[in-house]
């Protein structure tokens, strides 16, 4: 079955070109694995309509933003819209409505959208997911995605979203290019004398951070290091930095780049912005001095920079090329530090793009693949153990500590002879649940946990069942037994599908048994 796949996502010369860079790359993923991609966007000024269609995107575009008022009760990037929500809400139908089957998927990407606009499209679409860094207004949807590493985040979004809707939060799930998570395990960490340096301050740049930051490295005179420096086609000081860079043998300009990848690659350090590309660094390993270009990255750098994962040298307001010469001066006559680089490549894997996809095409009839639990999956089960769903389906419902569940969790690997401890994923290697046996004398009492993402699609079924099948390999005719609360039915009818039986009980669990 096709997967249908609509994108509300805009750039501009304010909202800048990440939205939609992240979005492609998104779509992209989704095209290569079978999914119909299509977007909604409208023509502000510095949008990137023809480059959705140079990717081979359908497209539907919104007509240019007249001026519009806002009311009190928006979020306060409304402006952004180019439209009343009401407005955008209408067009944005009717551009979904005119596309040939219902999409499963909206996916918004848009910082002047909130629950209102997404609560007027649901009879439009199946489900809904938000991208979002801010948490600061109401979402309607079934699935939220945050990249971002700062400060509370996993309960940022607390009363913000719907009880059922499933959170993807972190840098885990950082939307890169593949050729980021290919480069991830290949590049060695960044250390010693600094030799060439990577400038990019993203799409839009209307303040020039850009030039500020040539103006810093040329006053430091030094010819023997090598930088490149990327600005895009609209960039509206363009032809100031080709002036600046003239003459300059050793400074490089580049434009209309497919991947920052290679040229991240080729770097000792990098100066931009606290955007997008923050991860897209830190998975490369590439130490990185900051300067934020909006409020909404003020937060992101701050949690970056007291992880030691970047230096933040301020916002843009309050940097001047002699602050950023002094911060690189220093760097240069000092060198990097291994451990600066290392903490880089540690915090961003590059697979996050592999996660989202999993969690917007999985479904019962995906392919799976059982392997036993491995010491790296420590944080993953903990992460599981404590969902809230899950902890109200437990037997015992308090949230298990980490310091508890790591000395379960190790015991649980040395018992080979008592304990089978898997990990269900797709042929990706995405986890989707984990199922467990435990040996109770002659029999083995099962124990399993989706993963909350992937709750709601049926997959219960095909995670035990998956399991069992792993199992039954190496231990035909082995007596299988699970207990389970009366009022958890989801659990109790993936029991009896797949063919256990009720057996007495006088306690107060429900007790399934089958023989492999």
């Amino acid at each position: 079955m096709t997967i249908r796949v609509a994108f509300r996502v805009d750039a501009s010369l304010t909202i800048g070109h990440g939205h939609v860079m992240r979005c492609l790359t998104l779509a992209s993923a989704l095209r290569e694995r079978g999914a119909a991609v299509f977007f909604v966007c409208r023509e502000h000024d510095g949008h990137l309509c023809d480059l959705i269609e140079e990717r081979s995107f359908s497209i539907s575009r919104l007509p240019a933003p007249p001026a519009t008022s806002m009311d009190e009760d928006s979020p306060v990037h409304s402006t952004w819209l180019g439209a009343t929500w009401q407005e955008d809400a209408e067009h944005t139908r009717a551009a979904i409505e005119a596309v040939e089957a219902k999409p499963d998927w909206l996916l918004v990407d848009h910082y002047a959208l909130d629950h209102r606009w997404e609560t007027a499209l649901r009879t439009s679409v199946g489900r809904i997911m938000v991208i979002d860094d801010l948490a600061d207004r109401m979402h309607d949807c079934d699935l939220l995605l945050d990249q971002n590493l700062v400060a509370q985040m996993q309960t940022r979004y607390a009363d913000k979203v719907p009880a059922a809707c499933g959170m993807l939060l972190g840098p885990e799930y950082a939307l890169l290019q593949p050729i980021y998570a290919e480069l991830h395990d290949r590049i060695p960490p960044r250390e010693g004398q600094i030799q060439r340096i990577f400038i990019f301050f993203g799409g839009a740049d209307s303040d020039n951070l850009t030039g500020r930051t040539l103006a810093a490295f040329l006053c430091l005179n030094r010819p023997d290091i090598e930088v490149d420096v990327v600005i895009t086609a609209s960039c509206p000081h363009a032809e100031a930095i080709r002036q600046q860079v003239a003459g300059h043998g050793n400074i490089h300009l580049h434009c209309g780049l497919p991947t920052l990848a290679l040229l991240m690659v080729k770097a000792d350090l990098a100066i931009g912005a606290g955007g997008a590309t923050s991860w897209e660094r830190l998975s490369l390993g590439l130490p990185t001095l900051v300067v934020t270009l909006a409020e909404n990255q003020r937060p992101i750098a701050d949690g970056l920079s007291q992880r030691g994962l970047i230096r933040w040298l301020g916002h843009q307001d309050a940097v001047d090329h002699t602050t950023i010469a002094q911060a690189l001066g220093k760097l240069l006559q000092q060198g990097l530090d291994e451990d600066w680089s290392l903490r880089c490549i540690e915090a961003v894997d590059g697979e996050g793009i592999d996660r989202v996809c999993a969690a917007l095409t999985v479904m019962a009839t995906t392919p799976l693949r059982v392997r036993h639990a491995k010491l790296v999956d420590e944080a993953l089960l903990l992460g599981w153990a404590n969902d809230p769903t899950t902890r109200r389906n437990a037997f015992s419902p308090e949230p298990i500590s980490a310091a508890t569940h790591r000395i379960w969790f190790r015991n649980r690997l040395r018992a080979l002879d008592g304990c089978r401890l898997y990990i269900v994923e797709t042929t990706d290697g995405v986890a989707l649940g984990q199922v467990r046996f435990e040996r109770r004398d002659q029999a083995w009492e099962v124990h399993y946990a989706l993963a909350p993402v992937f709750r709601g699609r049926g997959l219960g079924r095909a995670l035990l069942g998956a399991a069992l099948q792993k199992l039954r390999a190496d231990m035909r005719g082995a007596l299988i037994f699970g207990q389970v609360k009366g009022d958890n039915h989801p659990s109790r009818k993936v029991f009896e599908i797949l063919g256990f039986q009720i057996q007495p009980n006088a306690g107060g669990a429900v007790v399934y048994q089958c023989v492999l």
